[in-house]
């Protein structure tokens, strides 16, 4: 049997398109020797379905895989006060409609390698002192912008809870363990935007660490898919949780210090 040729993946994240300032191009960065799908790890533009057009004008006729970030579900402040439920579904009809691969707990299949994975968000449990804890800080003053521009409903007072956040974590930790229990006859890639694993933080003892990262070391060492890119840490890693390489590549905001390879390529 012939194996099937190595998958070519131009990975990147954290584009934050909303702001005029981080005006980027990925056509002016396309990897040199060509590459077989984007993996895009969240948080490119607000609300997601702006961020799906984004991609689709900048990225056509290619295979996208595009997993949204906490930014790509924030309300913009316009006329229409759509929420976090509404951007899923309204996602996943813009989504087909432009032949990009979103995952919100989903799987795909590009050219034999599977690609899977959701949003992610966190377990709030990383460096926190216990949930009422971190409950408190993330959505406290000095916390996460998400509790005040994620909406659940119409009014100004329907704002996301840390439980909900919470809720959803545990569906895509679960949903992501499950299809990694599946026999697959090819690699496999995971992509979410909150990071797997507190390596990916430039400091894990800093506040707040429990918003940004879940320490899923256990699943991954005990599944041990072939990569994991991720995003929302607006730091660059590249390392491994046994055989399993993570991976964030985020270009973040301007004047941020960081290490965006804007034509990364990772090859499987």
């Amino acid at each position: 049997m012939t194996s099937p040729p190595p998958m070519r993946i131009w990975a990147f994240s954290d584009l934050h398109q909303e702001h005029a300032e981080n005006a980027w191009d990925p056509a002016g960065h396309e990897p040199g020797g060509g590459f077989d799908v984007a993996v895009v790890a969240g948080d490119v533009h607000m609300p997601m379905t702006r961020a799906l057009d984004w991609l689709g004008e900048r990225l056509p006729g290619v295979p996208v895989v595009y997993v949204p970030g906490n930014h790509d579900f924030w309300w913009d402040r316009g006329e229409d006060r759509y929420t976090i439920y509404d951007q899923f579904e309204r996602g996943r009809d813009r989504a087909s409609a432009l032949g990009i691969h979103l995952l919100l707990d989903d799987t795909t299949v590009i050219g034999g390698t599977r690609f899977l994975g959701g949003t992610l968000w966190t377990d709030f449990r990383l460096g926190s002192f216990g949930l009422t804890h971190a409950f408190r800080t993330a959505q406290g003053r000095f916390g996460m912008v998400d509790y005040r521009r994620i909406r659940t409903g119409p009014r100004s007072r329907n704002r996301i809870e840390p439980r909900e956040v919470l809720a959803m974590h545990r569906a895509t930790r679960d949903f992501i363990k499950d299809e990694l229990a599946c026999p697959h006859d090819g690699q496999t890639v995971v992509v979410t935007h909150h990071a797997p694993h507190p390596a990916s933080l430039p400091d894990p003892p800093s506040d707040l660490a429990w918003c940004y990262a879940s320490d899923l070391t256990d699943l991954i060492s005990d599944r041990q898919p072939d990569l994991w890119v991720h995003g929302h840490v607006h730091h660059s890693v590249d390392y491994r949780v046994g055989t399993t390489r993570i991976l964030c590549n985020p270009q973040g905001h301007r004047g941020e210090s960081k290490a965006f390879v804007p034509d990364l390529l990772l090859v499987l």
